[in-house]
């Protein structure tokens, strides 16, 4: 694995940034222009919960390597100071992990990867 230097936290913040995006971009491309429905719809895919229930999914099929399910396992231990209003902490680890791992794709320039596997991840959140 290569050297990672960035605190889990902050990777989740970089990390929340391009899965929104991409969330917005998904919906955007089904067609969707109404902006209630568009929130909506985007609050499923980037909710604690429904990231949570992703990086389940992720992790039961076995889509990870192993240096990414160090960014998750890093991410899900973090110390946050506010966790989510409407998830347990545990739920709210599990969504920092999975925006832990997006950050780490996405700054140590793995878009290839990082690309590939947001595309799982809409797919999966269609059924959320």
């Amino acid at each position: 694995m290569e050297i990672v230097t960035e605190n889990p936290v902050t990777l989740a913040w970089m990390g929340d940034a391009i899965y929104s995006l991409k969330v917005r971009k998904t919906l955007f491309d089904l067609g969707l222009r109404k902006a209630d429905v568009l929130q909506k719809r985007a609050a499923k895919y980037n909710s604690a919960v429904g990231q949570a229930a992703v990086l389940d999914q992720l992790e039961e099929q076995n889509l990870l390597n192993e240096d990414e399910k160090e960014i998750v396992r890093r991410g899900c231990n973090a110390h946050v100071k506010s966790p989510a209003k409407n998830a347990s902490l545990k739920t709210y680890l599990k969504a920092t992990g999975l925006e832990a791992l997006f950050g780490y794709l996405y700054l140590y320039h793995h878009e290839e990867r990082m690309e590939e596997l947001l595309d799982v991840c809409m797919k999966l959140g269609e059924n959320l």
